[in-house]
């Protein structure tokens, strides 16, 4: 009997049917548990996702604490230029020393954490040409060398500029609600379908009480775009967090959704 040699049209199929297992694999299986400081590392852009008043920017602070204590590194909070004075003044009053609040990307410091909360009101996909978009382009491309971690807030992709989403290392989802999975960008579909299913196996059936509500907004589910594996994460809020805090920041976020074309 002669063996047929294998040829590279043999070796791509093979190759083909490897990359369709992993990514069936990270879909279909479970996530693995993980912590910020094991997850996360400057410099990086990260992307977190998910519905309105689910922890998305307490998470974020989060992060951006655990980063000053690991690594000593300042945090720029960056808000709309059009963020009254009087508004920019109470939310620094209410941050720690390490942190500072920007409106002008031009003041975002080297080895430093960054919190561009509600991206898509500056970062808007039918804004992708615009010398705004451009900017952010150009800082982000340069993030690396300027050692800095950039966190990006929004709800979904679908209105963000694709240049962000395919710069990001890791993306988090908050929970998600349904129709977030039928609107999103069609590349991440899959995953925030996985994002959804994660969070109702949490909620087990439970009705959306404040305690299961509690319980959610404490998880995510992390996409590690380098190494394509999906994390669990469980975090506290972090020590400055209060609801002035977290009510101004929604406020900011409000005006920012009204200015906003089409989002």
């Amino acid at each position: 009997m002669v063996l047929r040699k294998e040829t590279f049209i043999d070796q791509l199929r093979t190759l083909r049917k490897d990359k369709q297992e992993q990514y069936a694999r990270a879909i279909i299986g479970m996530p693995g548990k993980s912590t910020i400081k094991k997850l996360f590392r400057i410099p990086e852009v990260i992307l977190i996702l998910g519905s309105r008043r689910e922890g998305k920017t307490g998470l974020a602070h989060k992060i951006a604490e655990d980063m000053n204590t690991s690594k000593h590194v300042k945090t720029m909070v960056h808000l709309p230029e059009k963020t009254p004075v009087e508004v920019r003044s109470k939310i620094q009053k209410l941050l720690p020393p390490y942190m500072k609040v920007t409106t002008k990307k031009e003041q975002w410091e080297k080895n430093s954490v960054v919190i561009y909360d509600e991206a898509a009101q500056s970062a808007h996909a039918r804004r992708t040409q615009s010398g705004d978009a451009v900017e952010l382009d150009n800082l982000i491309g340069i993030s690396g060398q300027r050692n800095q971690f950039l966190i990006f807030i929004c709800h979904h992709t679908r209105k963000l500029d694709p240049n962000i989403v395919r710069e990001v290392n890791h993306i988090i989802w908050k929970r998600p609600s349904y129709a977030y999975q039928l609107f999103e960008r069609d590349e991440l579909a899959d995953f925030t379908t996985k994002a959804f299913d994660y969070f109702a196996s949490l909620r087990n059936g439970d009705k959306l009480t404040e305690t299961v509500q509690r319980k959610l907004k404490r998880h995510s589910l992390v996409l590690d775009l380098d190494d394509f594996a999906f994390y669990s994460l469980e975090n506290t809020l972090p020590a400055h967090w209060s609801d002035s805090l977290s009510n101004l920041f929604e406020d900011i976020n409000k005006v920012g959704r009204k200015t906003t074309p089409g989002y």
